[in-house]
């Protein structure tokens, strides 16, 4: 058990470690974009797509981090009024009521991806990229969620804020 926890985390830090790559050849990208159009009058055709997918993809591949490391925006206006033992209760009912949504995100998800994959949709710009590619970070995304949710059910207990792994 400890092995497939170890795994799960992993994957979930890659999945960070990716997000994180994600924004920085964002940036890059569309540092070149500037650059080729001011300087040399040279728009490129693919670099605000490939940012855009780019920025999606940091957001689905970091949020399992995200829930792990409870950097995520909470409301905790309810859960500083109450005892442990409700605390508790409320940190086990969010995350599988987290680990419900993102079951269902990853199926839903994975079937949009396979029928766009089916249909042979592409990108309306100039690349023409196979819209499926970009598409399947989101249930890779909701995949790493699932893993998040289940590891934040098993770890139990409340988090008392403030501190990041």
């Amino acid at each position: 058990m400890k092995v497939l926890y170890r795994i799960s985390d992993l994957l979930i830090r890659m999945g960070a470690f990716l997000s994180g790559f994600s924004i920085i050849l964002t940036t890059f990208m569309i540092f070149f974009e500037v650059i080729s159009r001011a300087f040399f009058n040279q728009p490129t055709i693919w670099a605000t797509e490939l940012s855009i997918y780019a920025i999606i993809g940091s957001c689905f591949l970091g949020s399992a981090y995200a829930v792990r490391t409870y950097s995520h925006i909470t409301v905790d206006i309810l859960i500083t009024n109450v005892n442990d033992r409700i605390k508790t209760i409320l940190a086990y009912l969010s995350n599988a009521l987290g680990l419900v949504f993102s079951i269902i995100f990853t199926f839903y998800g994975f079937h949009h991806s396979m029928k766009t994959m089916e249909l042979g949709v592409t990108s309306a710009s100039l690349l023409r990229v196979p819209m499926y590619l970009p598409e399947l970070l989101l249930p890779v995304g909701g995949v790493l969620m699932c893993l998040a949710f289940i590891l934040q059910i098993v770890d139990g207990g409340v988090h008392k804020g403030g501190e990041h792994i």
